[in-house]
């Protein structure tokens, strides 16, 4: 992809008060992200949207001073730190339980880290916004046979009956739509390679 074609960093974008279309691109993205984190972080839902907002005032807070700068971390640490900072506030002024069996039991079942979780939330969240923006480029044939095939997982001959390809055209259409979708997700990404310069 040339320079000329590569879309600005989103983090840039949102430099300028007019851009809407980058204000919404970064909350579809990141709203959704957000709530699952501190979802997952076990807050009632008051308290996740309390986590959404705190972070997505700190980005409009911050982002007039986002300057390119390596050394000071990517954009994606920071908003986990942010994240785990707030989480971290809201139990810290909750009242304290009494210790049981109960605490012990949640603690066994927690799955995950909480930045494994943000991890995961952040691939996901950003492959699930990439997907869309491909769905409404592409056939409704050509973005079922694919989601059926390489994300479902169906076997080539079902997709293939269901959508009246051959397997040639199924690969053809597999090749495309993975290629857009490595470009689109490094488009995203790439785009949030840098934190904001105020902490």
């Amino acid at each position: 992809m040339s320079d000329s074609t590569t879309r600005p960093s989103l983090l840039i974008r949102l430099k300028n008060d007019g851009d809407n279309a980058a204000w919404s691109e970064f909350d579809a993205i990141y709203r959704p992200m957000l709530r699952r984190v501190a979802r997952a972080r076990g807050l009632n839902q008051a308290d996740v949207e309390d986590v959404v907002q705190h972070c997505l005032l700190a980005v409009v807070q911050h982002i007039k001073s986002f300057e390119y700068d390596r050394s000071r971390g990517r954009f994606k640490g920071w908003l986990c730190t942010l994240i785990n900072n707030r989480v971290r506030s809201l139990y810290r002024d909750r009242p304290k339980p009494e210790i049981g069996a109960s605490i012990f039991e949640a603690a066994q079942q927690r799955e995950s880290s909480p930045d494994e979780e943000f991890e995961r939330a952040w691939m996901e969240e950003h492959l699930r916004f990439a997907l869309e923006q491909i769905k409404r480029e592409i056939t409704p044939v050509a973005y079922g046979a694919y989601r059926r095939h390489v994300l479902d997982g169906d076997e080539v001959e079902a997709v293939c009956t269901a959508y009246s390809l051959t397997p040639g055209q199924l690969y053809k259409v597999k090749w495309r739509v993975t290629q857009k979708l490595q470009a689109r997700l490094r488009d995203l990404l790439l785009s949030d390679d840098e934190p904001p310069a105020a902490h």
